[in-house]
């Protein structure tokens, strides 16, 4: 059986992408995961702590997912290409329910904003320490690893967003999206020639 806090982040992160986080209360939070209003608060003191709960648990997937990349010591274009598409996979299953942060955390407490970007500023220096190592090895060009890490996150994240819109464009991007931020990231990253 599934723990109360288990099921209380899925119902959440089911309504939040069925309804919107704003639009989802409480109370049905608490009527999806079968539980009562007082087990909610006795978990999470807000709609804003499940929400950043469940961006806590995707960013750490997504380091899990890069880490195990690292170990393959793939060639640095590939390493970029499967970054991207891990960032669309990983959207596509959860990002609904993670929208308000694609959204730039509209909505949110100032004190939620200054989390979700802790949080995000913490992915965004694994990825820079990815960068600062391929820059060691000369088979990424002298850069800010932190600017180029922020340049291609932030790149990877507005693609990725307008994918979840259910539109011809939003398949378009789906379908092809990763590969060709892939190579825009490439070739921005590209080592010099001699």
């Amino acid at each position: 059986m599934k723990s109360t806090e288990r099921r209380i982040l899925e119902a959440a992160g089911r309504l939040f992408s069925q309804r919107g986080f704003h639009a989802t209360g409480m109370r049905a939070i608490a009527r999806a995961a079968k539980v009562s209003l007082g087990t909610i608060y006795h978990h999470f003191k807000s709609k804003e702590e499940m929400l950043l709960a469940l961006l806590k648990e995707e960013y750490e997937k997504r380091r899990r997912a890069i880490e195990a990349l690292r170990e393959e010591n793939l060639p640095v274009p590939e390493m970029i290409r499967s970054i991207a598409e891990l960032h669309f996979r990983f959207l596509l299953e959860s990002g609904p329910a993670l929208r308000p942060l694609a959204q730039g955390l509209r909505g949110l407490s100032p004190q939620a904003k200054k989390a979700a970007l802790g949080m995000r500023e913490e992915f965004v220096s694994y990825i820079a320490s990815l960068i600062q190592e391929g820059i060691a090895r000369g088979q990424i060009r002298r850069c800010d690893p932190v600017i180029a890490a922020h340049s291609f996150l932030g790149m990877v994240e507005a693609v990725s967003a307008r994918a979840l819109e259910g539109d011809e464009v939003g398949q378009r991007i789906q379908e092809r999206g990763a590969g060709e931020l892939a190579e825009i990231a490439w070739r921005a990253l590209a080592p010099e020639p001699l």
